[in-house]
């Protein structure tokens, strides 16, 4: 850690405490570098982390210092990384003691990672810029200009592998880059690589450097997926870990990846079905587009239409794609409000409907709770029940109206 500036301040004379909290949030950085000549030059790709409760506690913050900056640097291949930590007074107090920003650091940083910039130097001039993990099931074009060089006409491929957990070296590869999801996933957990029930894709971008002419490699998502056992002789794969940086989020590679390891899973005969672990709302919204387009693509296949199908069998149809079952029901919803999203009247009709299934959903476990506590009186308050009811509506027609949107601007610009 480097101190800029004047000698360590004097808390209690001068009693400005709030001036040594800062919130981590705010003063990390990240950085990629991809060469020397653009780190001589400060082009990097830059971005700020979403959460820091894992690293730096509940609270999300450092005390102790003040103008404090933290700037972690990733090498764009190996994901090597140079810690620069800088501040310009530090906390000098019989009272408080400040926080040691480097040993909470530690944990969540690649292994060998350094704070010696000179090493970083020899780091750099060490690079292979274009290694690359795995088996290529899917490549495509980036539709926009590269997120490196915005201003120039420079369109990167991207390439998405699945990567053999047998290779040592793609283990080392593997466990420095996952630690950019402790700053980005919540109650991120590093995974267990011995463990052969793990798949793990990758997606990796290639472009031109348009000053050294040279291909750089970069990885810049990937996904984990374990294997539960469903009886009686199938897998169940659940996807855990689903990660794209953010530089290069807001570009559909979410959705490109999704569908590469969609299409691969339910193309293994042992495959039961897919489901996911805690999606997010964004995840949510990929899986139900992507899904949607699939069933469409099917029912076309077979000449059927969705409103023309009970809901059972319209759950049966999906669930046969490999859909789990609670995402079948919702791609239902999906569809059945989509193809009549242009009629005001109908749309409402079959809003009502969601809610009133939710309703009778509430009521069941209501009475099923009195069940599990031997019919003994309970009060239930009707304003609580109708809340509940209101709330969980609200928030599913939410998710589902924000998929129905976008799969109708889709198909529009498909016409």
């Amino acid at each position: 850690m480097t101190e800029n500036g004047s000698s360590s301040a004097n808390v209690e004379e001068n009693g400005e405490m709030s001036t040594y909290k800062k919130d981590a949030l705010s003063v990390v950085t990240f950085k990629i570098v991809y060469n020397e000549e653009d780190y001589k030059s400060k082009t990097f790709l830059e971005f700020k982390p979403k959460m820091a409760h894992q690293v730096f506690g509940e609270s999300e913050s450092i005390f102790g210092y003040r103008s404090l900056s933290i700037t972690l640097h990733y090498l764009h291949n190996s994901s090597n990384c140079y810690a620069d930590i800088h501040y310009g007074k530090k906390i000098k107090s019989v009272l408080y003691k400040p926080d040691d920003v480097l040993a909470s650091l530690n944990p969540w940083l690649p292994e060998n990672f350094t704070t010696d910039s000179d090493k970083f130097k020899k780091m750099l001039e060490n690079e292979d810029h274009d290694v690359m993990f795995g088996n290529v099931l899917m490549k495509f074009k980036d539709t926009k200009p590269c997120a490196l060089f915005p201003n120039d006409d420079i369109y990167a491929t991207y390439k998405i592998t699945e990567c053999d957990l047998k290779d040592e070296k793609f283990k080392e590869y593997h466990q420095k880059f996952e630690t950019f999801i402790v700053w980005f996933i919540d109650a991120a957990n590093y995974i267990d690589l011995e463990d052969e029930k793990w798949m793990i894709f990758y997606i990796y971008e290639e472009l031109e450097h348009p000053v050294t002419k040279k291909v750089h490699v970069s990885p810049i998502g990937f996904c984990s997926i374990y294997n539960f056992f469903c009886y009686p002789n199938k897998v169940r794969p659940r996807i855990s870990q689903f990660f794209v940086l953010p530089s290069h989020q807001r570009r559909g590679i979410g959705g490109h990846l999704y569908h590469a390891i969609a299409q691969k899973l339910r193309a293994l005969p042992d495959v039961a079905d897919i489901t996911v672990e805690e999606p997010t709302a964004v995840f949510q919204k990929i899986r139900n587009i992507d899904d949607s387009l699939l069933v469409l693509e099917k029912l076309k296949e077979k000449n059927r239409k969705i409103v023309t199908m009970s809901r059972e069998s319209a759950v049966k149809f999906i669930r046969e794609l490999k859909v789990c079952q609670r995402q079948a029901r919702r791609l239902v919803d999906i569809l059945n409000c989509y193809s009549v999203l242009k009629t005001k009247d109908q749309y409402q009709k079959y809003l009502d409907g969601i809610k009133n299934r939710i309703k009778t959903h509430i009521q069941k476990d209501v009475s099923e709770s009195k069940k599990r506590k031997f019919e003994a009186e309970i009060n239930v308050d009707p304003m609580d029940k109708q809340a509940a009811i209101e709330a969980e509506y609200k928030d599913y027609v939410r998710e589902i109206e924000s998929s129905i949107m976008r799969l109708d601007r889709i198909l529009q610009n498909k016409i």
